[in-house]
C-alpha cells in the first residue's frame, strides 16, 4: 500500500507542477476523507489523479497468449459518479524509477462513466477500441479554459500522430 500512497502523490504533485507551470492555474489537494476527487484548482474544476506504471498484461485464448502494455487504473464507487469530478488526469509513468516525462490523458469525468471501476489506458494500440482514450493525451486545456466537462474535445491531433509513429 505504501508504494500504491507514493506513486499516487507523484501523480498529484506532478500535475500540480504542470498547472501552475504551464497555464498559471494553481490546484491544492484536498482531503481525501471528505471529497471523492484529489484536487481543486483556481478555475474551480475538481479534478481526480489516478497515476499508474507502465506494465505487462497476458490474455489466455485457447489456442494462444496474447501480451499487450499499457496502465491499469482503479476508481472507487464514490469517483464513478458523474458529478464526482470534472475530470481524471491519468499520469502514466514509464518505469518504477519516475525517471521519465510520464504521459498524461486528461479524460473528461462523464466518458468514463460507462466504465467499470478498472480501466486500462494501451500502450501501444493496435486495434481500432484500444485508441479511445488517446484522443485526450495532453488535453490540458480542457482544464486551462474552464470548459464545461462535456464540452471538452478530446485532442484528436494527438492521436492521429501517435497512429503514424505506432505504424
Amino acid at each position: 500500500m505504501k508504494g500504491a500512497l507514493e506513486k499516487g502523490y507523484v501523480g498529484e504533485t506532478y500535475v500540480i507542477a504542470k498547472l501552475i507551470r504551464k497555464y498559471n492555474i494553481v490546484s491544492v489537494r484536498v482531503p481525501q476523507q471528505f471529497f471523492s476527487y484529489d484536487l481543486i484548482t483556481s478555475n474551480n474544476k475538481r479534478l481526480e489523479v489516478k497515476t499508474a506504471i507502465l506494465r505487462r498484461f497476458e490474455r489466455k485464448h485457447p489456442k494462444e497468449t496474447y501480451y499487450s502494455d499499457g496502465w491499469e487504473f482503479r476508481r472507487n464507487r464514490r469517483q464513478l459518479h458523474g458529478e464526482a469530478s470534472h475530470f481524471v488526469v491519468c499520469v502514466c509513468l514509464g518505469s518504477d524509477d519516475f525517471s521519465k516525462e510520464p504521459r498524461c490523458f486528461i479524460v473528461p469525468s462523464k466518458v468514463l462513466q460507462e466504465h467499470s471501476e478498472v480501466f486500462k489506458i494501451s500502450a501501444n494500440p493496435k486495434r481500432k477500441g484500444e485508441y479511445k482514450f488517446w484522443n485526450y493525451e495532453d488535453n490540458w486545456d480542457a482544464i486551462a479554459n474552464a470548459q464545461d466537462a462535456e464540452k471538452s474535445q478530446p485532442n484528436k491531433e494527438n492521436a492521429e500522430q501517435q497512429k503514424v509513429k505506432i505504424k
